[in-house]
Parts: C-alpha cells; structure tokens; sequence
C-alpha cells in the first residue's frame, strides 16, 4: 500500500476530478471574491470608505443637480461666480432684463394714460381718471411681483445648469409665499426707516434671502425671514461683505447710463444667490 503523503509515480494516472480538490458541498466553482466597496455594489456601499452610500451595493446618494462644486462664502467666489455665469448665459440673460424693462415701461405709461380722463376738467372725468389709476396700479404691482420672481427663478436656475427663459417670468409656482415675503419684508423697512433709516438698512440685510427662499422652497414669510436672519447673524462679515460688492455692482450698471444694468443685474443677483447656496449647503453647477 503506498504511501498516501508520497507523491504517485511517475505515469501513474491522475486521481478523479485532475488532481484538485473536490467542489464544496452542493456542486459548482467557490464563489469569486466580493469587488471592492461591498457585496456587488459600487465602492461606498457596505464595507466601503467612510462617507459612502449606505445600503448593501446601493450607489452613492445623488448630489443636486447632478452633482457641482460646494461654493464659498466668499464675495470674490461670488462675484466671479456671477461673471461666469452671465458670461455663459450672456444672450439669454439681455434678452431677460430686455423684457422685464419693456414691461416696466409699458406698465408705467399705462399708469400715466390712467390719469389722462382728469385733465378733462368734469366730476365724471376725475374719476374715471381715478378708477383707471386704481385698477392699473394693482395690475403693475401683480405683474411687477410676478416679473421680479422670475429674474429671481432665473438666477437660481443657472446654479443648476438652467439657461434663464423668458418663460420664467409667467412661472407662478411658489408666487404666494415669495409674494407675502416682499410685501413683509418691504413693511419691515417702511417702519424701518421711520425710525432715524438705519433700522430699515439693518432689516434690509437681515432679511436679504428670505425672497431666495420663498421662492426656491416655497416656505412661510415668518420661517423665510426666520431662516434669513439666522444666515445673516452667524455669518455677518461675510454676508454683508457680498451685499455690499452686489450692490456697487448694481449701482455702477445704472450709472453707466441704465445700459450697464443689462449686465450688472444679472452678475449681481447670481452672485447673491451663490451665496444663498452656500449658506444652504447645497452644491451649484460649476
């Protein structure tokens, strides 16, 4: 009997199965080993890097938007943020502001025709006149709610890779609370500015986001103004900082003959609203 430790002679025929060792219990080739990153998922799934996607092979959480750059909260992060994008977006954004001021000009002569019936000299005249003026008032102040949330929804979209439309002026999702924000936020610096101006210039800052926010998630005035306030007071420097360059922004574009604004209001505005998302956490489309 030889020797079951010793090797088989030489020419002696292989034993059944070529000499390897016999399959597990239940037949078939022993299972391959698991990928990197987890049991069949991507790497981040379960036993992947810290910071992962959670789950057994589930793929990583989605990032807004389809993924971006997490934006400073810095003026010249901001700034040249809404350089680039006006920039990118330069025609859409002119045809953009084009609109808003053509309505803003046909809205005011429509006021100025209103007051026409009064210079009549009768009783029926003055009050046609001032009927006309009434309802053509209310209409500009709708419409101009309406157009100012546009230009606010076309900032926001081009953080998120949307091209600015002329469509985005007749958008009315989340109209009501961005409405009621500015009407609360304008209060707030009517009373403001009854007391000595300075108080209305602080809740001005104070409450710079709080239309961004309406608008973007259609929350209260009372939790929009809220979270505004709490941005601005744990990040003053900064904040104020990027108000103040947006503002000079704006200013020079209106010095330079209103020409300018076709420019300046748009660079202005998305540099605020990158800010808006760095405060919020979120990433934007570099």
């Amino acid at each position: 009997m030889s020797d079951p430790n010793l090797p088989p002679p030489p020419g002696t025929p292989p034993p059944p199965g070529g000499g390897f060792p016999p399959p597990p219990p239940g037949g078939g080739a022993p299972p391959p080993p698991p990928p990197p990153g987890g049991f069949g998922g991507p790497p981040g799934g379960f036993g992947g890097p810290p910071g992962g996607g959670g789950g057994f092979g589930g793929p990583p959480p989605a990032q807004p938007y389809g993924g971006g750059d997490m934006p400073q909260l810095e003026v010249g992060a901001a700034i040249s943020y809404g350089w680039k994008k006006f920039q990118e977006h330069a025609k859409d954004f002119i045809v953009l502001v084009l609109v808003v001021f053509a309505v803003t000009v046909v809205l005011a002569l429509l006021s100025q025709f209103a007051l026409l019936p009064a210079f009549t000299g009768s009783d029926s005249g003055f009050v046609v006149s001032m009927f006309g003026f009434a309802l053509v008032t209310v209409i500009q102040f709708v419409i101009g709610f309406i157009v100012q949330a546009g230009v606010y929804r076309a900032a926001l979209g081009v953080t998120r890779g949307q091209a600015p439309t002329v469509s985005q002026l007749t958008d009315t999702t989340n109209l009501g609370p961005f409405v009621l924000t500015v009407l609360l936020v304008g209060v707030g610096a009517f009373v403001g500015y009854l007391l000595c101006f300075i108080p209305g210039l602080i809740w001005i800052v104070l409450t710079a986001y709080a239309p961004i926010i309406a608008i973007d998630r259609g929350t209260s005035p009372v939790d929009s103004i809220r979270q505004s306030i709490d941005w601005v007071t744990n990040n003053l420097g900064q904040v104020l900082l990027i108000l103040i360059v947006a503002y000079v922004v704006y200013l020079a574009g209106a010095i330079a003959c209103f020409v300018g604004l076709l420019v300046s209001i748009p660079v202005a505005l998305v540099a605020i609203t990158y800010s808006y998302r760095a405060l919020n956490n979120e990433t934007v489309v570099p």
